[in-house]
């Protein structure tokens, strides 16, 4: 029987297994749902969705396992069925096929297919050995990952006996991640993500081959990272340090960036750093050396008007999340209260370099805010420009 009716085969392979199914055809999408129960071998509801995305056969499974059923339980089974699933295809058939838990993001693979394999490799190599558990607005997705050390998403397929690799065509930035990759939170790759093929391919067979490409990009990403930390933190040693309630800046203007090693339509490489807020980009190369250049050109370059931006600037433009580096155009006014303006700046600069915490008391969409930092109490528009005002906090009270 041939491989391309596998959605049929699997449906007939549910039945004899005696599950109760409730079959829905979505046409225009291509896509076989089924809802099924079995009360013997499952003892919750499933519902069972066969597709195909960039070349994968895909077998993405949804349970419904009451509060009462264990997730680690419920996943075991999901994994038995899905291991069932392979009894209906033969050996040489199981590299292009592949089982998503949607509940949890992870793949299911038979481990011993080229498609284990190749899993087996991305987790190796790149989440160094963590199973791969993903968030994924895509309701259909093929094997798409955005692994912690780079700030964009990938996706992998298989063609003329070869795997190949793609990357998001638009670069996206990965909201969740911390410029340095250090804080790891589950990424949302969004609906209309594209592709682009890059040059990388390896054949199926070649695991080693496999893992040395693998290897190979996530090196040269992290060199790129890692250089483009450094040339900032040339100029500010503090940079890349989260403080809650505050962003990140240097020359006093808040800077939240993301480093990106993209793939062109031509297969040529494009290094860029980016503001992640704004779009803004701060550095572009056709290598990491032209985009570092181009960084340390930026982020070495004195004030407009040679006038550096105050302390009080640099805290409350961070707060404001404005990226321009005249701090007269949002700072009114300061108005100082029982203190000097040079006392409430030199309390400011040394409580930002000391990584102090802002400590919020109020927050008003469309009033003012209050927050105390470093020893005074400042009140400030929600949003800018505005008026500032500083006391000491021992005033407020």
């Amino acid at each position: 029987m041939e491989f391309t009716h596998w959605k049929r085969r699997l449906q007939d392979h549910f039945e004899r297994m005696g599950f109760n199914l409730r079959i829905e055809r979505l046409a225009m999408q291509d896509i076989i749902k089924l809802e099924a129960t079995h009360g013997a071998f499952l003892f919750f509801p499933v519902t069972i969705n066969l597709y195909e995305r960039m070349g994968w056969k895909m077998i993405a499974i949804e349970s419904h396992h009451p509060d009462t059923v264990e997730d680690a339980f419920a996943e075991a089974q999901i994994e038995s069925l899905f291991q069932l699933t392979m009894v209906t295809f033969e050996e040489e058939e199981r590299e292009f096929l592949l089982g998503f838990y949607s509940n949890t993001g992870r793949y299911l693979t038979d481990r011993q297919s080229p498609t284990g394999q190749l899993l087996a490799a991305i987790e190796r190599e790149w989440y160094d050995g963590e199973t791969i558990r993903i968030e994924t607005f895509e309701e259909f997705p093929g094997l798409f990952v955005a692994p912690p050390f780079a700030h964009q998403a990938y996706a992998f397929a298989a063609a003329e006996g070869r795997w190949h690799m793609f990357v998001g065509r638009t670069g996206r930035p990965a909201n969740d991640y911390r410029f340095d990759g250090a804080v790891l939170m589950p990424h949302r790759i969004a609906d209309n993500e594209l592709f682009t093929m890059t040059p990388l391919a390896v054949a199926i067979d070649d695991t080693a081959g496999l893992r040395d490409q693998l290897h190979e990009e996530r090196s040269e990403i992290k060199r790129f990272h890692r250089q483009a930390m450094e040339t900032i933190r040339d100029y500010d040693p503090s940079f890349g340090f989260a403080w809650r309630g505050t962003v990140t800046f240097f020359h006093g203007i808040p800077v939240d960036p993301f480093a990106q090693r993209l793939w062109l339509e031509d297969g040529q490489k494009r290094f860029r750093i980016m503001q992640k807020a704004s779009q803004r980009i701060l550095a572009l190369g056709d290598t990491c050396i032209e985009a570092i250049h181009a960084l340390d050109e930026a982020v070495s370059a004195g004030e407009p008007d040679g006038t550096p931006v105050s302390a009080v600037g640099q805290l409350i433009l961070g707060i404001w999340q404005q990226f321009e580096s005249d701090e007269r155009t949002y700072l009114t006014e300061v108005v100082c209260t029982g203190i000097s303006r040079t006392q409430a700046e030199n309390r400011i600069r040394h409580g930002l370099a000391r990584q102090e915490a802002v400590n919020w008391i109020e927050r008003a969409q469309n009033g003012r805010d209050h927050f105390q930092f470093a020893g005074l109490s400042i009140t400030l528009p929600h949003r800018p420009p505005g008026t500032i005002e500083i006391r000491r906090e021992e005033e407020q009270r």
